[in-house]
This record gives structure tokens, C-alpha cells and sequence, in this order.
């Protein structure tokens, strides 16, 4: 949406752009024909379709109406529900930048340097859902195979408290209403008809069925992720090899020397990097998987870079399962020439492994020799 012509019109007639985050417009045909008008661009941005855009110009609020200028330093974030107060702001703000008593700041940034990854994630993750912190789905995932795997957690699912409506679908709660790529890919996770394949091409993941958006990290590794749960439970190759194209799609598309783009830039503002730690978790989750499946060094690889920048956050309990999910694979996988529908994350179908369940150099026909996650008491 923030092309160099929307920026150069805006610079040649001396307009600030204003970003309406909301998934309704109430702001435009309360300006239209206005002074304010004539000194500002209105874009309104549907925040559940550009998350890039969101994380660079807000603070994750909803609604936020952010302000930039021309050459994309931002003047200023308002956030309101009441729509009189925002456009109130609005003018204010207008006329403060235009008589220089607002000094817009450049928006920056985010590269932080890459920190190890520790499997006491593990049990910041088990600590923070006893504590009834809410949890998504990729924790519930995690705390139901800790539970099944350690009996001295088998109790720990108790305490989960669903986060959102992906959590409670998760849990077999509820729905999930909307055409979005994770909708279908937890779907297929869960082992429930998913039409995931709309949404891949070549490698390259659309944020919905609008197709307007792509290439996000976040989206790309968890569809990724699907399709390898369902090669465990199906061994069908097609779904590996769209699995091997989307770690393609990411290596091409959005590495850099650190970790991972949050999205593949398509403009001047996604054009500024950003290494989401969140995200980057997530890329972990997937491509720990697919070095399970295929024993793809280059798959490791990456997955320690994006542990890397991951481990910026592992405060956060949505970031530390991750990290422990991935850790679980790299440092405890278990993998199996039998495919099925397993309940342990350590799990990954593996056509090149010579016995029924292989975990390091140990061999056995019982998944349940395994049965304990190796870690410390």
C-alpha cells in the first residue's frame, strides 16, 4: 500500500499519510471535503491481513490511527475507539507538525543480536500455564505432549487457559470463522479437513484468501509446519516437497545474516527490517521439523539462526514454547518409518530410518521406550 508514488504525491503536495488501523473505516467521510483532507493521505489498513504493518507503526492496539511522513519518519501514533476524539487528535496533530512543534522520529529498525537458546524454556513455558498465563495453540501443543511424556506434568493441562479463538478451536472449543492461511494450517494439524493448498504457490504462503498479502514469516513456517504434521501422519510426498519449497521460499526471501524478515519487503515500509522474535520461534517450530524429515543440514542451520532471535523474547510464554518445541526436536527428536498420528512433538516421519522408532543412535519397535522427554529432574 505505501508505494514510492503514494510517497512522492504525498511529498510534491506537502501531505503527512495517515494509517487507520481498524477493520472498519469511520474516519474518511468524517474528513472528506475538509481542510484536514487536503493535508493528509488516509489509508485504512485491515490489521488481521497487514501485521507487518502493523508491528512497524503501532504499539498492537486496535484501533490506532499512526501518521507519517513522506519520507516515512513517523509523527505520531493516536489510539482511540471514540472516532471525534481521534480526528480531534488528528487536526491537532496536523497543525503541530505543520507549525514544527512536532519533530517526527524515523521509524527504526529491529536487528537484535541473536542470544542461545536453552531448553530452560521448557520450563518457563510449564511455570508460566501454571500460573494461568494465557496460552495459544502452539503452547497448548507443547504442554499436552510434556504431559504425556512426563508423568510428573501429567496433570499440567488442567491450568491451560486458552489465549483466542485459535486456542479454543485448538481444545476442540469452538470454531474457526475466516479464509486465513493459520486457520486452515492448525486445521491440518489438529488432522481435520484443511484446504491449506489454496493458499501456497511455489513455496510462497497468501496471509488469506484475499491474496492481497504474502510471504509472511509467521504464515509461511506454520502452513510449512502442517504440511509436514500431515507427511507424519500420511507419509504422502507431495506434502514434504511443498514443506521443502516453502523453507526454499524462506531462505531466498527473507534470511538475512542475523535471522529472519518478518515478511518479504514489497514496499518502502516492509522494506525496513525486522527480525520479529515471535516469529522467528515459529520458523524454528517448522524448520527443526523438516530437518527431522529430510536430515537437511542447511534446514538445522537455519533453525538455530531463528533460535537465535527467538531467544531475544524467551521471556514471553508464546515465544518460549517454541523455542522449547524446537529444542525437543533438535536435541530429544524421535523418528519414525511408520506414519501415524503420534502425540509427541519429538515425533517426525523419517522414510530414510531403518527401524520403527529412532531417537540418536537407539533403535526400538516401542514409541513408549521413549516415553520420558530426557530432561534434567
Amino acid at each position: 500500500m505505501i508505494t514510492d508514488k503514494l510517497l512522492s504525491d504525498a511529498k510534491f503536495y506537502g501531505k503527512l499519510i495517515g494509517m487507520l488501523f481498524d477493520k472498519e473505516d469511520l474516519v474518511s467521510s468524517k474528513i472528506k471535503g475538509t481542510a484536514l483532507e487536503r493535508r493528509l493521505t488516509l489509508i485504512n489498513v485491515d490489521p488481521e491481513e497487514y501485521p507487518d504493518y502493523l508491528i512497524r507503526l503501532t504499539r498492537g492496539l486496535i484501533p490506532t490511527l499512526s501518521v507519517i511522513t513522506p519520507n516515512l519518519d513517523l509523527v505520531a501514533i493516536i489510539e482511540s475507539s471514540n472516532v471525534e476524539y481521534m480526528i480531534t487528535s488528528l487536526k491537532d496533530v496536523v497543525s503541530e507538525y505543520s507549525s514544527g512543534k512536532i519533530n517526527p522520529v524515523r521509524i527504526p529498525e529491529y536487528a537484535p543480536e541473536p542470544m542461545e537458546a536453552s531448553e530452560a524454556s521448557i520450563y518457563e513455558a510449564i511455570n508460566r500455564v501454571v500460573d494461568r498465563e494465557p496460552a495459544d495453540f502452539r503452547v497448548i501443543e507443547l504442554v499436552e505432549s510434556i504431559a504425556k511424556g512426563e508423568k510428573r506434568y501429567s496433570s499440567i493441562t488442567k491450568y491451560i487457559n486458552p489465549l483466542d479463538q485459535i486456542s479454543l478451536y485448538y481444545l476442540g472449543r469452538g470454531e474457526l470463522k475466516g479464509n486465513f492461511a493459520i486457520y486452515e494450517a492448525v486445521k491440518a494439524i489438529k488432522g481435520e479437513n484443511s484446504d491449506i493448498e489454496d493458499y501456497i504457490s511455489e513455496g510462497r504462503v497468501f496471509r488469506s484468501s484475499r491474496k492481497e498479502n504474502w510471504g509472511l514469516l509467521t504464515d509461511e513456517a506454520i502452513v510449512g509446519y502442517a504440511l509436514l504434521i500431515r507427511y507424519l501422519r500420511e507419509g504422502n510426498d507431495s506434502d514434504l516437497n511443498q514443506a521443502i519449497k516453502i523453507k526454499e521460499f524462506i531462505k531466498s526471501n527473507l534470511e538475512t545474516e542475523k535471522g529472519f524478515r518478518d515478511v518479504v519487503p514489497k514496499d518502502p515500509l516492509t522494506n525496513i527490517v525486522y527480525l520479529e522474535p515471535l516469529a522467528n520461534a515459529e520458523a524454528a517450530v517448522f524448520l527443526s521439523a523438516l530437518w527431522q524429515a529430510t536430515e537437511d543440514e542447511e534446514a538445522k542451520g537455519m533453525t538455530y539462526k531463528a533460535l537465535g532471535i527467538a531467544a531475544v523474547k524467551s521471556g514471553y510464554l508464546a515465544v518460549s514454547a517454541r523455542i522449547a518445541h524446537a529444542l525437543l526436536r533438535l536435541n530429544h527428536g524421535i523418528k519414525t518409518s511408520v506414519p501415524g498420528k503420534y502425540d509427541d512433538v519429538r515425533v517426525m516421519f523419517n522414510k530414510k530410518v531403518e527401524c520403527k522408532f529412532k531417537q540418536g543412535d537407539k533403535c526400538s519397535d516401542n514409541l513408549e521406550e521413549f516415553h520420558g522427554l530426557g530432561l534434567e529432574e
